[in-house]
Formats: C-alpha cells, sequence, structure tokens
C-alpha cells in the first residue's frame, strides 16, 4: 500500500512541524510543498505519477481549535469532490478528543489550489489514487503536536486493512482435467499479483457444460445416455480435483473459491467451497436458487445460505455465497448479511447484462455489504466488484463500482478496505440496523399465486 502524506513547508507551519513528527515516528513517504501556487501544484503532480494508493496533503487553517476534513475543491467555476472515505480518520481523530469537521470549503489560496490540482491531475491520468485534504489548526491552537501525528499515523495503518479478492474470467477448456490444470496456472498469476483469495467461475470442473441449450419445456424425450454422461462429471469432495486445489491453497497460502458440479446420492449440486490459506474447507454452498426451467432442473437445489469466517493472513473477514440465479432473489443476500457476511462472493456463468449489473450494485448498497461476481470470458465476461459504501460523511454520494471487467479472459483484484467497510456498516442505516421482521411473515409462506404459478417450479424441492 503506497501512501503519501504532503504539507506545506515554513518552519512555524503546523503542517510542516506535523509533517516532521511522523518522519521521525516512521518511514513515511513525505513531501515538504513550497509556498507556491505553481510550484507546489507541480510538486504534488510529479509525485502522482508514481500510483499512489492514498494520498493526505495538510495544510493550516488560522483562528481554530478545529481539524477541517475537506471534500472538494474550486477553481473559477469549476468544483472538484474527492473520492475519498473520511469516516475512519474522523473515528480516530474524535477518539483523541479533536473536533473534526466535514468541509466542503477548502479556502481560495494554496491549499484549495494544490488540492484541486491533484483531484484534476487524478482524472486527467485515469489515476486510481485516493485524495484527501486536512486542514488542522496553527501550532498555537495545536495542545500536542506528537499526539496528532501518532494518531495520523495510527489511521495510516488502516490504509492497509486490505482483502484483496481475484476474479478469474476465464475461458473452460476441453475437459476436467485442463480445466483443472488451468486453474491452477491463474491461481498462482492471482498468487503473484497479490490476492488473498481467487474465485472461480460457477461449475469450473466441467466450464458449466450444458446438458441441452433453451428452455426445459421445449426439450423432447433427453436421451438418458445424454444424462448418464452429463452425470458422470459431478465429482464427489474427496476428488483429485479438489484435492488439487487444497494441496494448492496451502502452497500459495492463498485461500482458492473452487466452484465444481457436486456428486450426490440423488441429482449432482452446483457447489462452491472455499478452501482457507491452510487448506482447510470453511465452507461449502451449493446453489439453493437452481435454474428449473432449463438444463439445471437435473440438479438437486441446496437448502440454505452459508457464511464462513476467513482468515487470511492480515485479519479475518465474514465471507458468503451465492451462485449466478441465487443474486436475483433478494432473499439471498439478505440472509447472507444477516448471518454476519462482509463479502459476498458469486460465481457466475450467464450474460451479465447491465440490469444484472445494476441489481448487484443494489444488493451491496441495501444490506452493506461487498459483492463480487465472476463470470466466464465466453458468457460474455463483466465479472465485477462493488462497494457497500455508497456515500462520504457528509453524505455526498459515491460511486460504488469498484470495477467491471471486458469480455476478455484475465484476472483483476478488487480491494476491499475492511476498517472502512465496518465503520461504514456501525453508523448507516441499512443492513439490519432499521428493519421491521414482523411484517415480512409473507416471505417465509408457500403460497404462490397467479401470475407467478409455473408447472416446473421445485418450491418444495429438497
Amino acid at each position: 500500500m503506497k501512501i503519501l502524506i504532503a504539507g506545506f513547508k515554513g518552519n512555524d507551519n503546523s503542517a510542516k512541524v506535523l509533517l516532521d513528527n511522523i518522519k521521525e515516528k516512521n518511514n513515511q513517504d513525505i513531501l515538504y510543498l513550497e509556498n507556491d501556487f505553481e510550484v507546489s501544484s507541480n510538486q504534488i503532480e510529479e509525485k502522482m505519477l508514481q500510483n499512489y494508493d492514498y494520498v493526505l496533503i495538510f495544510g493550516q487553517k488560522p483562528n481554530t481549535r478545529n481539524i477541517y476534513l475537506e471534500n472538494n475543491a474550486v477553481l473559477e467555476e469549476t468544483k472538484l469532490q474527492t473520492d475519498f472515505y473520511y469516516g475512519v480518520l474522523k473515528e480516530k481523530l474524535e477518539s483523541n478528543n479533536y473536533k473534526v469537521i466535514s468541509s466542503c470549503d477548502s479556502g481560495n489560496y494554496l491549499c484549495n489550489n494544490v488540492f484541486f490540482r491533484a483531484l484534476s491531475f487524478k482524472q486527467t491520468n485515469d489515476l486510481k489514487s485516493k485524495i484527501a485534504f486536512i486542514h488542522i489548526p496553527t501550532i498555537d491552537n495545536i495542545d500536542d503536536i506528537e499526539l496528532l501525528a501518532s494518531t495520523i499515523l495510527n489511521y495510516t495503518n488502516t490504509l492497509s486493512d486490505i482483502f484483496n479478492v481475484a476474479l478469474l474470467q476465464l475461458n473452460p477448456t476441453d475437459s476436467i482435467e485442463n480445466n483443472m490444470l488451468k486453474g491452477i496456472e491463474y491461481c498462482k498469476k492471482a498468487k503473484e499479483i497479490g490476492a488473498d483469495i481467487a474465485v472461480f467461475p460457477e461449475m469450473w470442473n466441467t466450464g458449466y457444460e450444458m446438458l441441452f441449450e433453451g428452455d426445459l419445456e421445449d426439450q423432447v424425450n433427453i436421451p438418458q445416455e445424454k444424462v448418464n454422461k452429463w452425470n458422470s462429471k459431478a465429482i464427489e469432495n474427496d476428488n483429485e480435483f479438489i484435492n488439487k486445489y487444497i494441496n494448492l491453497a496451502k502452497e500459495l497460502g492463498m485461500a482458492i473459491a473452487i466452484t465444481y458440479l457436486e456428486k450426490t446420492e440423488q441429482k449432482p449440486r452446483n457447489t462452491v467451497v472455499i478452501i482457507d490459506r491452510n487448506g482447510n474447507i470453511v465452507l461449502k454452498y451449493s446453489k439453493v436458487h437452481t435454474v428449473d426451467s432449463k438444463m439445471e432442473a437435473y440438479t438437486q437445489s441446496g437448502t440454505e445460505f452459508k457464511t464462513c469466517e476467513l482468515d487470511y493472513g492480515r485479519g479475518k473477514v465474514k465471507l458468503g455465497t451465492m451462485i449466478c440465479f441465487d443474486r436475483d432473489f433478494p432473499e439471498s443476500a439478505r440472509i447472507l448479511m444477516l448471518q454476519g457476511s462482509e463479502i459476498i462472493l458469486v460465481p457466475n456463468a450467464c450474460y451479465m447484462s447491465k440490469i444484472r449489473l445494476e441489481q448487484l450494485k443494489v444488493r451491496a448498497y441495501e444490506n452493506m455489504v461487498g459483492i463480487v461476481t465472476v463470470n466466464y470470458a465466453n458468457h460474455g465476461g463483466k465479472s465485477s466488484a462493488y462497494s457497500p459504501i455508497v456515500r462520504n460523511i457528509n453524505k455526498h454520494e459515491l460511486n460504488s463500482e469498484m470495477l467491471v471487467m471486458n469480455d476478455k479472459e484475465d484476472i483483476k483484484i478488487a480491494q476491499f478496505n475492511m476498517s472502512e467497510i465496518r465503520e461504514y456498516r456501525s453508523r448507516e442505516t441499512l443492513g439490519d440496523a432499521y428493519r421491521k421482521p414482523y411484517a415480512y411473515k409473507r416471505l417465509i409462506e408457500d403460497n404462490v399465486q397467479e401470475p407467478f404459478i409455473r408447472k416446473d417450479s421445485r418450491r418444495n424441492y429438497k
């Protein structure tokens, strides 16, 4: 995690004194800005080319003892807003009795200018840096500058509280064996780019091979031999395919969410297991909402949603899983949220239209969970990740879309800052904060009525 801390020069400038104290306590990347409009702007722009994850700029504000967290900068008629999430910083500062103001006025002098230029440079060059500007009091209005420096450093530690999810958007091969080998290759690539967990598309062992195309009602006399051949590709939980990934997780020290057609005593199941970095299976989930109007009528539905706690080395995160069609039912993500899920993983095997992407964005929003969906490249790709954080502490809207991939084979990393997510969930209004369960009894009644009656719906099928 690359963090730049910048502030203006001047022996009596509190920003400079703060940076001196930070530098003494920690080998942090520090930039002292000149007190000149053009020079300071060029300094920050030159540094930003080094692709920092976070840029924290400090300036001093006279005649106050408060700390101001600036949300935007204005130059002439143009206003630029930061996408920096200040919630955790505000919490850290207030815990040390600082009065913190969320501000929309960064002034009209050097501070505003360098903040504007940094935001503009980010926008123009399509940089991913999160940029903050913090106004602190003048040195005579700060009781303990060393305490403030320690508070800022303590906060920067939370910026590294990142859970890295690798989205393996792949095309299947011509066999289970080759799918296994290709998956191993891409897990190794995911580890090389810093993944804590690698997530596969739906039913990876078969590449989501279709028993038939189209709707079930259009099929006439499907040969039992064809059904048997498709069923034969279902694997047991101690199969070599699964064991290879168990051993791989241990070897790499990285969790893996591997998907497969699972063999059972009845029909096969559409299953995902999460293997932790020590090679332990910490979650096994079978798709509840099978697509009964299509090929998945030949699979057995799962019976419950599940959540696990994953230790990824630098911390722990609570994960839930849904599979493809599950995401169309708000109850799926809702139950996982109620079970404690912070991030939901969604292996997928269908075309991700605009409305389906928006649907995932809403699931993340309404449950205050991160959502990662991984699709096949040959199913149109568009694997995606969404943050639950949709507004900053000043209630200004933030873009919760973290990434949406194209239709090519690739690996992308979605980075979830768990400190920020947990702080946001602790004070916002959705999730389970203000629900009224007494009014929801109809949700668990099994009394389907027109126009929703479907002959092929296995509502009571276990």
